[in-house]
């Protein structure tokens, strides 16, 4: 397969391989998962900057390791999913925490995700529906 000439082809090719799209931006497509019968955010993106690359974010939860560091918690993140990333040519390309706050009260901070983001370039459809696929079955939640 070649590379799709703009995001409107290249939505409508994933949809044709199977891939469901959960929204798109300007220049990005957030991948959607089914959880049952719900529709939900994957954390996988195709993003059309210069190229196009896939990317998704891998994340622990400050709640199910409360007597760690930030740092600690990155490097979870990292050993049980970077690795694997690695291998298959993806590279580390953002590292952030968000504080999870409480819907009702903005004040109350109900946990803390540290978050690491994976991306690799991928120019050929081909390429891109099965980077997206192999992204969609990484575990991206770590929790031990």
């Amino acid at each position: 397969m070649s590379r799709p000439a703009d995001l409107s082809s290249l939505q409508s090719a994933l949809h044709q391989a199977g891939v469901e799209v959960y929204r798109t931006d300007d220049r990005e497509i957030h991948i959607a998962e089914r959880v049952r019968f719900h529709i939900m955010d994957s954390g996988v993106r195709l993003r059309l900057e210069d190229s196009a690359r896939v990317s998704f974010t891998a994340r622990t939860q400050r709640s199910d390791f409360p007597n760690e560091v930030a740092e600690q918690l990155f490097d979870r993140v990292r050993s049980m999913v970077g690795q694997s990333a690695g291998e298959r040519g993806y590279a580390e390309a953002d590292a952030k925490t968000i504080k999870v706050l409480d819907p009702v009260d903005a004040s109350r901070v109900l946990d803390v995700w540290h978050e690491v983001t994976y991306e690799k370039d991928a120019s050929e459809l081909s390429d891109i529906i099965d980077e997206i696929r192999w992204a969609l079955s990484v575990d991206k939640y770590v929790s031990s």
